[in-house]
């Protein structure tokens, strides 16, 4: 006999648009690596959508363990082009503003679009708005401002979130042709190891900071388990839970300054193990996943289904939930709170600490 057993957890809570403050950390780098210029030039703000995200409870081992295996999958994999235009556009709008407070100076984009520096990292690195990717959540989208052509750090400085990919809505093979035409290309970011030098030449050009922005915004988690029960014949069950909440993720989520006296070669990110990402000489990053709501989705199951026979003891449970939005405004709103704050919080951390008092003169 075999049983199977979900359950999709029904939303809790309501959207929120007031965040507390976060907090965000350096991440290896100080703000003194940001003494020589106050410029920065702004080169890239991409938000990634995660668009699906699993569990999987591997089969066990030996002649008379469970052989089976259970696999839960959470997808959101339509979404409104316009709506992630929107929160992106108001990403980018909010990373200015709240440079420009800091005492940045920022460099208009045509001057940065003029650089034969950034021509080439643009015609080696760019890619199209709205791309399909993977990284070691799942699939996701990559979307930028308009203006701004994005482009994926080289992937040795975005430790294994960016290189560990996996995915579960079959976009791509992690390493080989991109899902969408002129689409992100792991390849492409696994091989063009001159990107930081490049960014290097662009700030010395400029005499500006090369500021680059990442957003990873989470759909929720799922979970997957099985087990087996010996009475007159063997049950196997799996079972699967899947919670959709809105999230913006810790550690990836991260503002990068790549100075013009910066390493031209690229800073070193453990490959072994998580960690944050350092596509610079400067870069902060969020410390603490920030919450959001999850009323604004609704999440469908297929019930499950299971492959293989119980005779033999090899089953494969297969759980999938699809969320969809039903409110998108509020769904707007709270996916900009929470960047918002990101922002306001990572760049605070750059701002150069106020000088001193001055000794009062001897009498």
């Amino acid at each position: 006999m075999v049983t199977l057993a979900l359950l999709a957890c029904a939303p809790h809570a309501m959207a929120q648009t007031a965040v507390p403050a976060p907090r965000s950390e350096f991440t290896d780098s100080t703000a003194a690596g940001l003494a020589g210029t106050r410029r920065v030039a702004i080169t890239n703000v991409i938000v990634s959508f995660q668009a699906s995200v699993g569990a999987k409870r591997e089969a066990g081992s030996g002649m008379f363990a469970d052989k089976s295996s259970s696999e839960s999958l959470m997808a959101m994999p339509d979404m409104d082009p316009a709506l992630q235009d929107a929160i992106t556009a108001e990403a980018y709008r909010q990373l200015k503003a709240d440079l420009t407070a800091a005492g940045y100076e920022i460099v208009p984009e045509a001057e940065v679009a003029a650089d034969a520096s950034y021509r080439e990292i643009i015609a080696k690195a760019g890619f199209v708005n709205h791309s399909k990717a993977l990284n070691a959540l799942g699939d996701a989208f990559l979307v930028s401002p308009a203006s701004l052509t994005p482009y994926m750090p080289y992937t040795m400085e975005g430790g294994t979130f960016e290189a560990g990919a996996k995915s579960y809505l079959g976009w791509n093979s992690g390493w080989g042709k991109p899902a969408t035409p002129g689409g992100f290309s792991l390849m492409t970011a696994g091989t063009f190891w001159k990107l930081p030098g490049l960014e290097v030449a662009l700030a010395k050009s400029l005499n500006a900071h090369v500021v680059k922005a990442f957003y990873v915004v989470n759909i929720g988690q799922t979970t997957a388990g099985h087990g087996r029960t010996i009475s007159l014949r063997t049950e196997f069950q799996g079972t699967a839970t899947a919670s959709a909440q809105l999230s913006l993720l810790a550690d990836q989520t991260r503002i990068a300054f790549r100075s013009p006296t910066g390493n031209a070669k690229w800073q070193k990110v453990p490959m072994t193990r998580p960690a944050p990402a350092k596509d610079g000489d400067v870069v902060v990053h969020l410390a603490e996943t920030l919450p959001g709501g999850t009323d604004y989705f609704d999440v469908a199951s297929d019930g499950g289904r299971v492959r293989g026979s119980w005779l033999i003891s090899t089953n494969d449970f297969k759980f999938t939930y699809i969320a969809t939005l039903n409110d998108a405004a509020a769904y707007q709103r709270d996916v900009q709170a929470l960047i918002r704050a990101a922002t306001q919080s990572m760049v605070a951390l750059t701002q150069a600490p106020a000088a001193p008092p001055a000794a009062p003169a001897p009498k």
